[in-house]
């Protein structure tokens, strides 16, 4: 009767179609310390998660400023666990996906139809993306957590979403078929396209080592990028917090607010920025140079930075350190000279006093 049956069984699920009661996103500092104790215990299952405060704010400037992440660090440093901690926390939903060696395209990720059976292999991807957009979920954030991204390249199974992530809102959908499915899934568009939802972020975890790729400029360029260290430090954690559902919808407006706050006060930095010997030195001994979306990040990221706690340096700090200064665009590279790293070295500390 349907291809799709898995999704079809989200459409009749009470569970799914109930309408949740969710609470806003007020102050953004207020948001992360509280978060903070959120993520750090699991009453559940009483386990226990200590992430630092800068941590948090960055990964909440980073929800901000790009809705693909990748969370980078040694094995064991919480990089799966923060993801899937953030989503319980915040009243969210998670689906994991373990990406696998060999994946080659977006078949690979969301499935594929099997005109012998006349059935589509729904992989878990393809059912967080539905679900997501169920009644239950469609106003809280929700996560699907593409656990150890770079076992395969993610420029290849996940072109069309670095892709269509880049586009309208409107236009952010993925063909499923190659024409219409009569009994198609009450939320696809013409029988055969599922709209990309609003409120999901893809959170890729990565380890580098022999077994693993390195992203390409691509997709480092559209992710927010974080380094998780090894964290040894503990805090007292306030477990007095009800369980809560906070709205996609206010998380997203608190993020609005802060970029018309700080609107002025990055576009001044970003002036400095770009007027500076740091930036002639990169563009005219190393190569280096950014578009207009580096822009539009650093005012999502810095502002969100800033409305969260943090400082102007500190954001800024994160954001040319992994977008321009990182292993292998700045640094790291065979053809770069001596003399090159000292006159950005030079250029970099004029700039930041």
């Amino acid at each position: 009767k349907t291809a799709f049956p898995a999704l079809l069984d989200m459409d009749k699920s009470d569970d799914h179609n109930r309408m949740a009661t969710t609470e806003s996103v007020g102050d953004l500092t207020d948001f992360v310390k509280e978060l903070k104790h959120r993520i750090a215990w699991d009453k559940k299952t009483d386990k226990e998660l200590y992430f630092r405060e800068e941590d948090i704010r960055l990964f909440i400037a980073g929800l901000s400023m790009s809705r693909l992440h990748v969370l980078q660090g040694i094995s064991g440093t919480g990089k799966t666990s923060l993801a899937k901690a953030f989503a319980r926390a915040v009243g969210g939903g998670c689906t994991t996906v373990s990406v696998q060696a060999g994946w080659r395209d977006k078949d690979d990720l969301i499935g594929h139809y099997n005109s012998f059976e006349k059935q589509f292999y729904e992989r878990p991807c393809l059912q967080g993306l539905y679900e997501a957009q169920t009644p239950f979920y469609e106003d809280r954030p929700y996560i699907v957590l593409l656990d150890e991204v770079n076992l395969s390249r993610p420029e290849q199974y996940f072109a069309e979403f670095l892709s269509a992530l880049e586009l309208d809102y409107e236009d952010q959908q993925l063909s499923l078929m190659t024409s219409a499915h009569k009994g198609a899934p009450k939320l696809f568009e013409k029988g055969r396209y599922l709209q990309i939802p609003k409120n999901i972020w893809f959170i890729g975890t990565a380890n580098h080592d022999e077994t693993t790729f390195e992203f390409a400029d691509k997709t480092y360029d559209r992710a927010h990028v974080m380094e998780l260290p090894r964290n040894e430090h503990h805090f007292d954690i306030n477990k007095s917090f009800s369980p809560i559902s906070y709205s996609y919808e206010s998380l997203e407006n608190a993020f609005s607010k802060a970029e018309s706050q700080y609107f002025e006060e990055v576009k001044g930095c970003l002036d400095i920025l770009n007027c500076s010997e740091f930036v002639s030195v990169l563009g005219e001994q190393l190569g280096v140079s950014w578009g207009n979306r580096l822009e539009r990040q650093a005012h999502r990221f810095v502002s969100t930075m800033l409305a969260s706690g943090g400082g102007i340096s500190e954001a800024f700090d994160h954001l040319l350190a992994t977008k321009v200064l990182r292993q292998g665009k700045a640094t790291g590279r065979y053809d770069t000279e001596r003399e090159d790293i000292e006159s950005l070295d030079k250029a970099l500390t004029e700039l930041w006093q």
